[in-house]
């Protein structure tokens, strides 16, 4: 009997199509792309100096895993420009060639000036990117108008950016312009013969056609107007000259001469992009249609395939980073401020206390060294707070000096922390900027200090806090007792003589020996006479001896 093979031909071939289509995917990944093991690193939230020292950690924890790729995903409003300069310079020149681009779900303002810098970009289902025109923000104020002389500063860098990107990757140099300024005209055309596509500003458009293009409602590009495997866009590049490019999966693209309109009747229109009175944004069809996004990925899985790999990894930012974002925000910074003022205030007239001098350590590590995490406090405002608040110490408490070098002291602290809030150059426009932050929002923690003090000194004395925070209970009313009374030290009714100034901290002189003191409130100079009416082992409480008509022998009055 004769065997009949075809079920196994049929078996077999579908076996063999099956497997084909499974790998197909990766051998159609160009060379410049594939990449075994990708690294994810997700730029989430408004763009600052913080994300630039995260991203530069992330990317050399994914080069020490092996990854050989790259993706940044972004969802993001925007920020600051200074550092989404840095972000680029670091895209471009340190992070690896292979570094894509994955809008998921917005990449506005500095957001788009990111992605244009990486390799590639790719977007998700309903993304969008664009409108990257610089802004102004004050803090507490919202946006402020820029004059503009000013607007055309800060637009500058960006445009030089967004340029050198075009030219470096592949895109029309005067679409990439029209995220950016106001005042870009541009409109898509298609040859009908080789099936490319070129983007045209108002002036060529006339040349090539012989008459004024039409405007739209709203710059838009029709749904069938998608890229198809045949067509490409020619992107216009100014002159490159001799000027070395970065490596592009695309190669290096050759300058496009204007459109010859003896080949008038090979072109049709096929949309407007870009109107002159709005910033462009495109969304993934659009984006796709212009030649600025390479695929549609929704998820990990599909965005393996696009690269041909086989190991994906995430590296979120780390929890310190997120709390130095929180932690070095201007309402934050203001808080922290009044509440290391207030601390060592209300220590300094407190002595023997805790949990202010606590606070206002607290403060002060938060203050400084919460940046210093990731690397952008300077040692030496650090060592600046910590001298000047030892010359107040000197001046008020260990050796009167008249006053002023506790002022000197005071101006040294309120200069390191107003310096505490400069990143950039104080001659660029970021940098002052952030110096009148730094003022503005030092004045505004020193003028809420001065408040909080006048409330807690009001109300403190009676509260139970205070009797925990000074670590001392109230003698009870005509009684004479000593709750916490110190055997060794000096007793209760005793009249002794100031030994310095008493304002109202100083020391006093027992028996010939010193002993740290302080009065309710009362200033005593030196040399006055002064009764204890409270001895603790971490407090004496004094008062001036004419408030007791000169007796020495008089029952100690219910202390507060």
């Amino acid at each position: 009997m004769a065997l009949d093979l075809r079920p196994w031909l049929v078996f077999g071939a579908a076996l063999v199509g099956t497997l084909s289509s499974a790998v197909s995917p990766q051998l159609a990944v160009p060379a410049t792309r594939q990449a075994s093991h990708i690294a994810i690193l997700p730029i989430h939230g408004p763009i600052d100096d913080v994300t630039v020292k995260s991203v530069e950690r992330r990317a050399q924890a994914a080069a020490q895993s092996g990854a050989t790729a790259i993706v940044l995903e972004l969802n993001t409003p925007g920020g600051d420009m200074y550092a989404t300069l840095q972000l680029c310079h670091l895209i471009k020149t340190t992070l690896p060639a292979n570094t894509v681009a994955w809008v998921r779900p917005q990449a506005y303002s500095a957001g788009v000036i990111l992605a244009l810098a990486c390799r590639e970009v790719v977007m998700a289902k309903g993304a969008a990117m664009g409108d990257a025109a610089p802004i102004q923000v004050i803090p507490g104020m919202g946006l402020a108008p820029l004059p503009a002389t000013e607007r055309a500063k800060l637009e500058a860098p960006i445009i030089s950016e967004v340029v050198d990107s075009a030219r470096s990757r592949g895109y029309d140099e005067n679409l990439v312009q029209a995220f950016v300024r106001l005042g870009t005209e541009l409109w898509l055309i298609r040859n009908q013969i080789t099936m490319r596509r070129a983007i045209v500003d108002r002036e060529e458009y006339r040349a090539l056609f012989g008459e004024d293009p039409p405007t739209q409602a709203a710059a838009a590009i029709p749904d069938s107007a998608l890229l198809s495997e045949t067509e490409a866009l020619v992107p216009w590049i100014g002159g490159l000259g001799e000027r070395e490019v970065l490596e592009s999966p695309l190669g290096t693209p050759a300058p496009r001469r204007r459109i010859d309109p003896a080949s008038r009747a090979d072109w049709t229109l096929v949309g407007q992009v870009a109107k002159g009175d709005q910033l462009l944004v495109v969304r993934t069809e659009d984006a796709a249609a212009l030649g600025l996004s390479r695929a549609t990925i929704a998820g990990e899985p599909e965005l393996a395939t696009w690269f041909g790999a086989t190991r994906v990894d995430r590296y979120p930012e780390s929890w310190s980073e997120a709390a130095v974002r929180f932690l070095t925000s201007w309402p934050v910074r203001i808080v922290l401020i009044i509440f290391f003022i207030v601390g060592i205030v209300i220590e300094a007239l407190t002595p023997g206390g805790v949990l202010f001098g606590a606070i206002a350590t607290v403060a002060l590590l938060l203050l400084v060294g919460a940046p210093a995490l990731v690397g952008l406090a300077e040692w030496w405002e650090f060592v600046a707070i910590l001298l000047g608040l030892a010359l107040v110490a000197l001046d008020i408490v260990i050796l009167p000096l008249g006053g002023w070098v506790a002022i000197l002291g005071g101006a040294l602290v309120l200069a390191a922390l107003i310096s505490s809030f400069v990143t950039r150059d104080i001659s660029s426009a970021e940098g002052q900027r952030q110096l009148l932050l730094g003022i503005s929002s030092t004045l505004a923690g020193l003028f809420g200090s001065v408040a909080l003090i006048w409330a807690l000194w009001k109300h403190l004395p009676d509260s139970r806090i205070a009797k925990v925070a000074m670590l001392h209970a109230a003698a009870s009313p005509g009684t004479g007792a000593r709750a916490t009374a110190d055997p060794s030290g000096p007793a209760v009714g005793t009249i002794v003589t100031a030994a310095t100034d008493l304002r109202p901290s100083g020391k006093i002189t027992v028996a010939g020996k010193p002993w740290d003191a302080q009065t309710g409130g009362e200033y005593v100079s030196a040399g006055s006479p002064v009764r204890i009416v409270r001895s603790t082992h971490s407090l004496i409480v004094v008062e001036p001896a004419a408030h007791l008509g000169g007796d020495t022998v008089t029952p100690p009055r219910e202390a507060t």
